[in-house]
């Protein structure tokens, strides 16, 4: 989904032209540090990840800039204390995580990706793998009033270090959560809590949870969520938590409670290869087993029935790139990875 801004004439948009104009693309190597690249940028500059590991955690410190990777080549691996990504500082939608593989955090909150303080950056195309809570959000932490914009993102294995964590969790925030592949995390794909008017949209939640539990979303937003158009799988005590209640098929959860709250879910084999998680040599942190594994992970034609193919929202505004209905998952919608 893209963000739509209207721009007024005038002073408004001369101070636009003016930010272009000085905006630039600053290259980074592996050898090199991402964190003082984005402490020298300046507003609407494109920090440019060549392919390699990058072990360090990054804050964007309230920067409007883009930190961009080459997909399943370039890692972000964290070196444990805290969130590989932090975005607290008020920052908005041009605070933008893009392509990269989020790896190896460790914490008590949103040890792939924190998001806190009414910020509202966008986190896109980018795979959250192997990340370990203690308290909150293996993957991707969301509070104090959030609202960004998470879509096309593949977050898988992503475990607990001590307590039940979650593939993305949300407190009293109001996230747009489009287009994105929860498989395999260690408890619910999604946790709401509290007050949180988010929009969970085109997702697909595919055997998340262990020992147990684990749901692919687990809803205590008091009805404020809206759950349109997404795929569950096998997740393992329910397909949805929610109004008190389990539900095994997400079909019957959308018959009792239906719109504005649930909408158009469906139950489905989404009939991609499922393996166990790639082994990465910790000295090499070899990219190339991920990289296959991602491509896997996909509602894909080739002969047979793919549920998650033309079930997203069928608004034309979400089609997939090739103008087709949208497509369940992190690589459906207008704004898929081409990685």
């Amino acid at each position: 989904m893209r963000r739509k801004f209207t721009i007024s004439l005038g002073i408004s948009a001369v101070c636009l032209l003016s930010r272009l104009a000085v905006a630039a693309t600053i290259p980074v190597a592996p050898t090199e540090s991402i964190q003082d690249a984005i402490d020298a940028a300046s507003p609407d500059d494109v920090i440019q990840l060549a392919a390699g590991t990058y072990s360090e955690h990054i804050d964007y410190g309230g920067k409007a800039l883009t930190v961009v990777g080459e997909g399943p080549a370039t890692f972000l691996r964290g070196i444990g204390g805290g969130p590989v990504v932090t975005f607290a500082s008020g920052e908005g939608p041009g605070s933008v995580l893009d392509s990269v593989v989020v790896t190896d955090g460790s914490g008590d909150r949103g040890a792939g990706v924190y998001i806190d303080n009414g910020s509202s950056p966008t986190v896109i195309r980018t795979i959250l793998f192997h990340n370990r809570a203690r308290i909150r959000g293996s993957g991707i932490y969301v509070g104090g009033g959030s609202t960004p914009l998470i879509t096309n993102n593949l977050l898988i294995y992503n475990r607990t270090s001590g307590g039940d964590p979650h593939g993305i969790q949300i407190e009293n925030s109001a996230p747009l959560v489009i287009n994105n592949s929860l498989v395999r995390n260690d408890s619910n794909g999604i946790l709401l809590s509290g007050p949180s008017n988010a929009l969970i949209m085109n997702n697909m939640f595919v055997r998340n949870g262990s020992r147990g539990r684990g749901r692919g979303i687990c809803d205590f937003s008091g009805g404020n969520a809206r759950i349109h158009y997404n795929l569950f799988h096998r997740n393992r005590k329910s397909a949805i938590l929610t109004d008190g209640k389990d539900f095994k098929g997400i079909g019957s959860a959308d018959k009792r409670i239906g719109l504005p709250r649930l909408f158009d879910n469906l139950s489905a084999n989404p009939r991609f290869i499922m393996r166990n998680p790639p082994r990465l040599d910790s000295r090499k942190f070899d990219m190339t087993p991920l990289a296959v594994f991602a491509a896997e992970i996909r509602p894909r034609f080739d002969g047979r029935r793919r549920p998650a193919i033309d079930r997203g929202n069928p608004d034309p505004m979400y089609n997939d790139l090739d103008g087709s209905r949208n497509d369940i998952g992190f690589t459906g919608g207008p704004d898929a990875p081409l990685w």
